[in-house]
């Protein structure tokens, strides 16, 4: 039953209550009361009215009482947790009986109260998981501060050599360390298009796409060679496992390019010693499965829990990182715009599989 419901419910016992007190109270005082007084009856009447008003402010005060007094208690609740305060409501032992039930006049607002109680539950885990993310982005802008510092170093190390006039550095010397001033600044350049991609998402609900149909296998070889030529993935070996040529997918190109990338550069950077990194495409129904996994040392529980979190960065800022934290979750949410989905599978030990799922353009042929 409703609120509403309720509420009239109980009005409408408690005129009848009213109405029988009425019939009790002014036949008794007619035929008993006043006659016992000596009051003559040119005067009951007067006293009659006396009566009947006297019934009636007792009976709206009962009323109101019983009525606003669960309200006034609800207001205290909402004002404590409006004051930040989610510990059990302070006055909560006026709601129930002896016996540990509602009492009847809170019956009345049973949903309400449920639900601040909910309410103040989920604030509270709120609470705790705001703190952990407050840490969590201390502990980021730690690391980003010293993996933006660190290549910057470099930079300014390198070009601090060329530009000493007291010595003269050979062609190839020159070469290897511009190539080394490239190398710095595309990691940071790497590191900055993270943040901006990462600040654009969070402060908007869409996310500006270029979208075009296009063939997704060429896309994903060429992604695979370009990762495989990089020198952090030397010793590792890649393979494209597809029953098909063609898989027609509408897509923003660099957008998907990039979320693809971070699932690949996690598997490179987070396994130091050899891997195999096999990627698989599938059609299902209206949907194409996109497998991406690895033999490598995995994850454990923690991690797979935070891991598309944004500011988790995986490695304390003693350990060399070069991401931002941000990766994974910019992946997520790139896969989300392209309304598709992203599961990860993953032991310690037993290698990590990503599963993307992206609806299809159209009917692709076999």
């Amino acid at each position: 039953m409703k609120i509403q419901q309720r509420i009239l419910l109980h009005l409408f016992i408690a005129i009848a209550v009213y109405v029988l007190i009425l019939t009790i109270t002014i036949p008794f005082a007619l035929e008993i009361v006043l006659p016992k007084l000596g009051i003559a009856e040119s005067e009951q009447e007067l006293f009659i009215v006396l009566l009947f008003g006297l019934d009636t402010v007792l009976m709206m005060t009962w009323l109101a009482w019983y009525i606003g007094s669960p309200i006034l208690i609800i207001l205290k609740w909402i004002a404590q947790l409006a004051a930040e305060n989610f510990e059990p409501f302070a006055n909560y032992e006026k709601i129930f009986n002896r016996k540990g039930k509602r009492k009847f006049r809170f019956r009345l607002y049973e949903e309400v109260l449920t639900q601040l109680e909910t309410m103040r539950l989920q604030l509270m885990e709120a609470k705790v998981e705001r703190g952990k993310v407050d840490q969590a982005k201390r502990d980021w802008i730690a690391g980003i501060s010293h993996d933006l510092k660190t290549p910057l170093t470099y930079i300014k190390g390198y070009t601090t050599l060329l530009l000493k006039r007291e010595y003269t550095w050979s062609p190839s010397e020159q070469r290897e360390f511009i190539e080394e001033i490239d190398t710095k600044g595309k990691h940071m350049e790497q590191l900055i298009s993270d943040l901006n991609l990462a600040m654009q998402i969070e402060h908007s609900t869409t996310i500006p796409m270029y979208k075009t149909t296009q063939n997704i296998v060429p896309l994903i070889q060429q992604m695979i060679a370009d990762i495989s030529n990089d020198s952090r993935a030397k010793e590792h070996t890649f393979s494209l496992e597809t029953m098909q040529e063609t898989y027609a997918i509408e897509l923003d190109p660099e957008l998907f390019k990039r979320a693809l990338q971070n699932i690949y550069m996690n598997a490179v950077l987070h396994n130091s010693s050899a891997v195999h990194i096999e990627t698989s495409l599938e059609q299902r129904e209206d949907y194409l499965i996109i497998c991406i996994r690895d033999n490598g040392v995995g994850m454990d529980k923690e991690t797979l829990q935070v891991l598309f979190k944004r500011y988790y960065r995986g490695t304390t800022t003693e350990k060399h990182s070069d991401g931002t934290g941000l990766g994974m979750a910019i992946t997520k949410s790139l896969i989300e715009a392209h309304r598709g989905t992203i599961e990860v599978e993953s032991e310690q030990g037993e290698g990590t599989r990503f599963t993307v799922s992206l609806p299809v353009t159209c009917k692709n042929k076999k």
